[in-house]
């Protein structure tokens, strides 16, 4: 069933890549409740992929899975918040480089949003292992770790941010 759910996944996240959030143009044409249905549907997608991968890794069964889902909705939703809010700094800053004079007046503030929450961002992080490596064996703490970074480079993939560990 895991494997079946893993394929599952591993379709949709390939959908995703050939979505309009890799045509710019497309993606800003949207009107706002249909890209807020995007975002949804790639959150979704983003947690099925994040469950299928950490239940895998730790060998979980159906049972110990659903508890898993409900643990990364909770940790989820407080991660939700901050990337809302740096991806609304982010918007701004990038109108500052383009020109928007009203975003250029508060440039400061808006990179210290995007930094402050690339620092909430990780202790989120740190949550999000403690809360899933506990009770674990070593071998599955670190398998858990594994996990957690693929994952995260795939979705950073999805989103077209290769990151800065990600050198070409």
């Amino acid at each position: 069933m895991m494997q079946k759910l893993l394929m599952s996944t591993m379709l949709l996240s390939s959908l995703a890549l050939a979505g309009p959030k890799n045509n710019p143009a497309k993606w800003d044409a949207m009107d706002p409740e249909e890209r807020a249905e995007k975002h949804e549907e790639r959150a979704r997608q983003a947690r099925m992929m994040l469950l299928v991968s950490v239940a895998e890794a730790l060998e979980l069964n159906e049972a110990q899975a659903l508890k898993l889902s409900e643990k990364l909705k909770v940790l989820d939703e407080k991660r939700r918040p901050v990337r809302e809010a740096m991806g609304e700094a982010m918007r701004q800053v990038k109108a500052a480089a383009d020109g928007d004079a009203a975003a250029s007046a508060n440039i400061d503030q808006h990179v210290q949003k995007v930094l402050e929450g690339r620092v909430q961002m990780a202790q989120l992080d740190k949550e999000l292992y403690a809360t899933l490596a506990e009770g674990q064996t070593p071998q599955k703490k670190a398998r858990l770790a594994v996990v957690l970074a693929k994952v995260g480079d795939e979705m950073r993939r999805m989103r077209g941010n290769k990151g800065r560990h990600h050198r070409q």
